[in-house]
């Protein structure tokens, strides 16, 4: 390591590797919750992004996540990141593809170089391998191609990047720079997610593993990170005027969120830790999203729960026992325990009850472990630092693993090309999940919108209907078992009258929902709307009305009373109640024109000449989107919000 030609050649194997690997993703469009970070499309804006270097200080002082339903996290790094892409190359995926294969390849390379420090006494063959064997493995393929998860590649190369400085500065014996420099690369980490909090085991973890210095000392450094994160919670409280606001969680997403009792989720978290190494060490299928009926909800009965809970509490065991050692296998095996136990369902729910992102920090545990077995099975002495690689097996063995998780990789990449794509796709492989066939439907039902009258609409519309149909069918015998879920009774009336048309279907499970929560609105607005529909006008207008009285806020709940109004000819309820919103929304376009139209109707032209003046002064309305279609419950997959 002390050749800096070696080094560079090192360094640019391993970037020309991420790239072979990940370089079809680069031409990948926008996909799964992409929308949270950057503006996707005109339809869904991301105003704090769009306006580029401006808008960081207000990046720097809100939420993550900021909407009318949710605000939670603080992640201002990676919006940055995205906010100054729009200043200079506005909503151009292709570009926010390979800035993401770029921090992926900085991180390997970084890792490389962490490793080379901490195995200084070894043969390079041992960091080397762990990092081409970190670099290929095919787990990794949603934080790069899933721009919304940036924020996990930004947190592990902030965190690995502070651990390289401490080290750095235990090597020069104490040098404040790379302190420093250290600190302020972990908070960086903590600001672009809070899984850097990981670090605050693993740094102290790594120094007592590959240092000789006193435990004292590793105790001052392991406190360096654990004081940062209390004044960076303390910082984050200061700039954030709003509380955390969480969005309804449903059964299918983690069917936890309604198990009260935490016992009962032991063999769950004992079950989600086997189900994570199987992703790692068989990485297929691989999955968008997981979720009910993909994964079980395992209790003791399950033999699988035992088999996790006894290899896990050995290897643990063995960690423990090797730890004077300071064994490489028991620093490995700490790694992987140490990140994948946050996302084990044990504290909290995981929204999916599992995710690829959620163990990119455990990956690397697993990696060092894979290493370590490879090396020691072949017999191959990684101590002796002159050693040269003869074993052609040994190769042999290493190259197949590598060129089978490549194929892998590019394979999946092309799985990342768009929603549609991903959607399609990850049905087809879980074909017993609810959501995925609910997603899958969704964006083939925009897909037609898009597609001229023909035969390839059709086709697209049937397939969309069989998703849905699926969908349904997969929620509604979930819910059998899940009878406390307004939320998801809600969603399943939605699909029935949305997207399958069957109102007579939609209604009962719109009563249920609000048998259990009668102040929902979602669904009592799409159970009026099934009434309308069914020719209930009267019915449907009282319970607007009562709606409204009870002080609702919904824009479409008017607009959807003001034609109801229309069709009765109640021109003076109509110009009354448009009048009395229109006070709290005088932004709202659509309020003018239904003024307008309603004293057109009863004849007052001057009056309603008026109105229609005024709407035209302001910006231009979509004017069909806002009514004559029931409201949707917001079902995108908040991955995030678990962790």
């Amino acid at each position: 390591m002390k050749n800096n030609n070696t080094n560079k050649i090192i360094y640019g194997c391993i970037v020309l590797f991420v790239f072979l690997l990940y370089g079809n993703s680069i031409k990948n469009n926008y996909a799964l919750d992409d929308s949270y970070v950057t503006t996707v499309d005109a339809k869904t804006p991301h105003l704090r992004v769009e306006k580029g270097i401006k808008g960081i200080p207000e990046i720097f002082s809100t939420h993550y996540i900021e909407s009318e339903n949710q605000s939670f996290e603080y992640r201002p790094i990676v919006l940055t990141t995205f906010a100054l892409e729009y200043q200079f190359f506005k909503s151009n995926p292709h570009v926010s593809h390979f800035i993401n294969v770029l921090i992926y390849a900085i991180t390997c390379v970084l890792l490389f170089v962490i490793l080379a420090i901490m195995f200084s006494n070894y043969n390079i063959i041992l960091p080397l391998l762990i990092t081409f064997l970190f670099i290929a493995h095919p787990i990794h393929t949603e934080v790069v191609n899933n721009l919304k998860s940036r924020d996990e590649l930004l947190s592990f190369l902030f965190g690995i990047s502070s651990l390289l400085f401490f080290m750095k500065s235990i090597k020069l014996k104490g040098d404040w720079k790379y302190i420093l420099f250290a600190v302020i690369l972990f908070v960086l980490g903590l600001m672009s997610k809070e899984t850097a909090v990981l670090f605050i085991f693993i740094i102290p973890l790594t120094i007592y593993f590959f240092t000789t210095i006193k435990l004292k000392k590793i105790i001052f450094y392991g406190f360096i990170p654990l004081i940062l994160l209390i004044a960076y919670k303390f910082f984050k409280n200061l700039v954030l005027d709003d509380s955390v606001v969480l969005r309804n969680f449903a059964f299918f997403e983690n069917p936890l969120f309604y198990e009260l009792d935490f016992f009962k989720r032991i063999p769950m978290a004992i079950y989600t830790f086997g189900y994570y190494l199987k992703l790692l060490v068989f990485p297929h299928p691989l999955s968008s999203y997981y979720g009910f009926n993909v994964l079980p909800l395992a209790d003791w009965t399950f033999i699988s729960v035992w088999i996790s809970l006894l290899f896990h509490v050995f290897i643990l065991g063995y960690a423990i026992i090797k730890l004077p050692k300071k064994s490489i296998l028991s620093y490995g095996i700490l790694i992987y325990l140490i990140g994948i136990f946050p996302f084990s369902n044990i504290w909290v729910p995981v929204v999916g009850i599992v995710g690829e992102r959620f163990i990119y920090i455990a990956s690397f545990g697993f990696c060092i472990g894979v290493a370590y077995f490879l090396l020691f099975f072949f017999k191959i002495d990684y101590s002796n630092v002159k050693l040269k690689l003869n074993k052609n097996v040994f190769k042999i063995i290493c190259i197949s693993i590598l060129f089978a998780c490549s194929i892998k990789i590019i394979s999946r990449n092309a799985d990342w090309k768009d929603e549609l794509t991903l959607f399609r796709n990850d049905a087809k492989t879980n074909n017993q999940s609810y959501f995925l066939n609910y997603l899958a439907g969704s964006a083939l039902h925009k897909e037609s919108q898009s597609i001229p009258l023909g035969r390839d609409k059709h086709l697209t519309l049937v397939e969309s209907q069989k998703s849905f149909k699926a969908a349904a069918k997969l929620l509604e015998e979930g819910l059998n078992n899940n009878q406390n879920d307004y939320y998801s009774m809600s969603t399943l009336g939605t699909i029935y009258v949305n997207y399958l048309g069957d109102i007579d279907r939609a209604i009962p499970w719109f009563e249920k929902s609000l048998k259990i929560n009668p102040t929902y609105e979602i669904a009592r607005f799409n159970l009026i709307f099934c009434y309308k529909k069914k020719n209930l006008t009267e019915l449907a207008i009282s319970l607007y009305e009562k709606m409204i009285d009870e002080g609702t806020k919904k824009t479409p709940i008017y607009f959807d009373l003001h034609e109801l109004y229309l069709s009765k000819k109640e021109y003076d309820k109509s110009i009354e109640m448009n009048k009395k919103i229109l006070l709290e929304h005088p932004e709202e376009i659509k309020l003018y024109i239904n003024l307008g139209n309603a004293y057109m109707l009863k004849e007052e032209t001057v009056e309603g000449l008026k109105y229609f003046e005024i709407a035209a002064l302001k910006l231009p309305l979509d004017y069909g989107s806002t009514s004559s279609r029931p409201l949707s419950v917001n079902s995108a997959t908040s991955s995030m919000s678990s962790a």
